[in-house]
C-alpha cells in the first residue's frame, strides 16, 4: 500500500517499487468515456459516435461550469471528475488487461445502479493506477462480475476448478498480500486505502454469496470510518490527498450499512456497529441535477430506516425518549415534504424527450421517494399525547401498484408478469453449484444477472411482497424477484423471492385451514379498515447465516410472536 501525501505522482512497477512519473494526459477534451479509455473522441453531442458505434455508454462531457455544487455527497468539491487523467497501467498479463477493461466498460456503470457514480466510474479507476492493493481487488471484482453475468443466478458458483474464478481468487490474494505488507494504518490516507478495500471486498463477498464475510468486511470499513472521524475531530490530519474522497466513501458505507441492517435479525442488530456519521444535510434549495435529487431522498430514506430499526430494537423507555422520537419523526416528515415539492419543480423543468439513462434516473428517484412515503404513512397514528401505540403496517394497494409499475419500467418487464400456475421456487433456481441447469419446468429468465452496490429496487419490491395481502400483487412481485435475477449488495433477488414465496404459502394455507375449521370465519384479533390481522399471518422473519452460502429462515406468526414461541424454520442454500 502506497503511503504518500501525493498519490497522483506515483506509479508502481512490477516489483512494487515506487517511482516518479510525470502526468501527461493524452487529451483535455472529449467525452468522459474516451478520456478514461485514452482514445481520441469525435466530440459529437450529446453522445460521441466513438462510443455509440461500439455499443459503449457515452458518459457525456465535463466542463468547469458543470462542476457539482459543494453540498453534493456523491462528489468531491475539491476535485473535478477527471482531476487526474488516467495514465497507462502496466498490467502483468492479458487476463489483467481484459479484466480491468471490463471493469471500466461494464462493471463500473452496473455497480452504480440507475445513477451516475463518481465513486465507481472515476475514483476507483483512478485509485487503481496508484494503489496495487486496490487495483488487484478491482481486477478480482471485474472477473467475478464477468462470471456472474454469464450464469443464471445472482451469485457465482463455488467452483475452484473454474479458470476465471481461480484468477479472481488469485487477484484477491494479491490484494490481501499488498495489505499485509503495507506499513500499517497509521495515517488517515492509510485508513482511506483500507476503507476503499473494505468496500471492494464487501462487494466481492456479496457476489460470491458469502453473506457473513460481506458483513465482516463492512464492519471493518465502518470501524475505520469512525476512527477517521475521531482523528478529524482532533485536528490531526487533512484527508484530501487521496484518489477516493472521504465524502464518497462515507456515502458508500452508510448505504451499505442501511442495506445490511435491512436483512439482519434483532439479535444481529444489537451486536452491530453504531450508526455511522453522515456529516451531510439536505439543503432546502432548488434541485438542479439528478444527483442532487437522488441524494435528497436517499438521505431521507436512510434516516427513516434507521429511525424504524432503532424504534424496533431499542424502543424509548422514558418520557424524554418518547418526545425525542416524536421530534425526529416530525423532522423527517418535514424534510420529506420539502423535498417532494422541490422534486415536483425539478421534474416539471426537464426537457423532453428524456434519454434512456435519464428516464431510469427519474424512475429510480421515484422508487426511493415512494418508499419513504410508505414508511412515513405507517406512523400516521403517532400522537404526542396518546403515546407511540401500535404501528399500522397496512399499506394501500394503490401505493404498491405504483411501486410495481416503476419496477416493471426499470426491469423492462411485462406489465402482466406473474407466477405460472403450479410453479414452484425450484423452477427458477437450483441450490447446486451448477447454475446453468434449472429444475422443474425450466421457466426462462428474462435477463442476465445484474450486480449493483445499491439501487433500492429490491428493497422496494420487498415492501410490497412483505406487506401486501393481495395475492395478485404478491405473485407479480415474486415473479419479478425470480425472473430478473439481480444482487444489490447483500440483497439477493432469488433469495428474497424464495423467502417471500414461503411466507405467502404459509399464510394462504393457514387461511384456508382457518376457513375450514371455523366454518368460513378466520380468527380475527384486530381489524383496521379493509386490512384484517389474523393469528396466522407472518409477524416476524428471522434470518441467520450459519454458513457462507446458507441461511436459516424462521417464520413466526402473529400468534407465535405474541406467545414467544419458535416459528417454522426453513434451511436455504445457494
Amino acid at each position: 500500500m502506497v503511503q504518500n501525501a501525493n498519490p497522483s505522482a506515483l506509479t508502481v512497477g512490477k516489483k512494487g517499487q515506487q517511482r516518479k512519473k510525470a502526468w501527461k494526459p493524452k487529451a483535455k477534451t472529449g467525452c468522459i468515456t474516451c478520456r478514461i479509455r485514452r482514445v481520441k473522441c469525435d466530440e459529437a453531442k450529446p453522445n460521441c459516435a466513438r462510443c455509440t458505434s461500439t455499443g459503449r455508454k457515452c458518459d457525456g462531457y465535463t466542463s468547469p461550469a458543470q462542476s457539482p455544487p459543494s453540498y453534493e455527497i456523491v462528489s468531491s468539491p475539491r476535485r473535478s471528475p477527471l482531476s487526474s487523467a488516467m495514465s497507462s497501467l502496466h498490467l502483468e498479463s492479458t487476463e489483467e488487461n481484459e479484466a480491468f477493461h471490463f471493469f471500466q466498460c461494464r462493471s463500473a456503470s452496473e455497480l452504480a445502479g440507475f445513477f451516475d457514480s463518481r465513486f465507481w466510474q472515476f475514483e476507483i479507476p483512478q485509485a487503481s493506477h496508484f494503489l496495487p492493493g486496490i487495483r488487484h481487488a478491482v481486477i478480482a471484482l471485474a472477473s467475478m462480475h464477468r462470471k456472474l453475468i454469464a450464469g443464471r443466478a445472482p451469485v457465482v458458483p463455488d467452483d475452484v476448478s473454474d479458470k476465471q474464478l481461480r484468477f479472481a481468487l488469485q487477484q484477491t490474494n494479491r490484494a490481501i498480500q499488498e495489505i499485509v505488507k503495507s506499513p500499517g494504518q497509521k495515517t488517515i490516507v492509510d485508513k482511506l486505502n483500507m476503507m476503499t478495500t473494505c468496500v471492494l471486498f464487501h462487494c466481492l463477498a456479496c457476489i460470491q454469496g458469502h453473506q457473513t464475510m460481506a458483513f465482516e468486511h463492512l464492519r471493518g470499513g465502518l470501524k475505520m470510518l469512525r476512527e477517521v472521524d475521531e482523528a478529524i475531530e482532533n485536528g490531526t490530519e487533512d484527508p484530501n490527498g487521496h484518489p477516493v474522497s472521504l465524502d464518497n466513501l462515507r456515502a458508500m458505507l452508510v448505504n451499505m450499512d442501511v442495506q445490511a441492517r435491512g436483512i439482519m435479525c434483532n439479535e444481529m442488530l444489537e451486536l452491530w456497529e453504531p450508526q455511522p456519521k453522515r456529516n451531510v444535510a439536505v439543503h432546502n434549495t432548488p434541485l438542479r441535477t439528478f444527483v442532487q435529487a437522488r441524494f435528497c431522498f436517499e438521505s431521507t430514506f436512510n434516516e427513516l430506516i434507521t429511525f424504524v430499526q432503532e424504534l424496533d430494537v431499542r424502543p424509548p423507555s422514558t418520557e424524554e425518549g418518547v418526545q425525542a422520537l416524536f421530534q425526529e419523526y416530525k423532522r423527517i416528515q418535514q424534510q420529506f415534504d420539502a423535498g417532494s415539492r422541490r422534486l415536483d419543480e425539478f421534474l416539471s423543468q426537464l426537457s423532453s424527450p428524456l434519454s434512456e439513462a435519464d428516464k431510469n434516473s427519474v424512475i429510480g428517484i421515484r422508487l426511493i421517494h415512494d418508499q419513504v412515503n410508505i414508511f412515513l404513512r405507517v406512523f400516521k397514528e403517532f400522537d404526542n399525547e396518546a403515546g407511540i401505540g401500535e404501528i399500522d403496517w397496512a399499506i394501500e394497494d394503490e401505493d404498491m401498484e405504483v411501486i410495481l409499475d416503476l419496477a416493471c419500467q426499470l426491469l423492462k418487464a411485462p406489465a402482466d408478469i406473474t407466477l405460472p400456475p403450479g410453479a414452484v421456487p425450484e423452477d427458477y433456481y437450483t441450490s447446486s453449484t451448477d447454475t446453468s441447469q434449472l429444475s422443474g419446468t425450466h421457466i426462462p429468465m428474462f435477463s442476465s444477472p445484474v450486480f449493483s452496490s445499491c439501487s433500492g429496487l429490491l428493497s422496494a419490491l420487498w415492501v410490497v411482497t412483505s406487506r401486501s395481502r393481495n395475492p395478485v400483487l404478491r405473485r407479480k412481485t415474486i415473479a419479478l424477484f425470480m425472473s430478473y435475477p439481480r444482487r444489490e449488495g447483500v440483497w439477493d433477488s432469488i433469495m428474497a423471492g424464495r423467502i417471500a414465496w414461503e411466507q405467502m404459502r404459509f399464510e394462504e394455507e393457514a387461511l384456508e385451514n382457518a376457513f375450514r375449521a371455523d366454518a368460513g370465519q378466520p380468527a380475527i384479533i384486530e381489524q383496521k379498515g379493509p386490512i384484517k390481522l389474523d393469528w396466522n399471518r407472518v409477524r416476524d422473519i428471522v434470518i441467520k447465516y450459519p454458513r457462507l452460502r446458507a441461511a436459516e429462515v424462521e417464520f413466526r406468526s402473529v400468534q407465535q410472536f405474541a406467545r414467544g414461541e419458535r416459528g417454522v424454520v426453513r434451511q436455504m442454500a445457494w
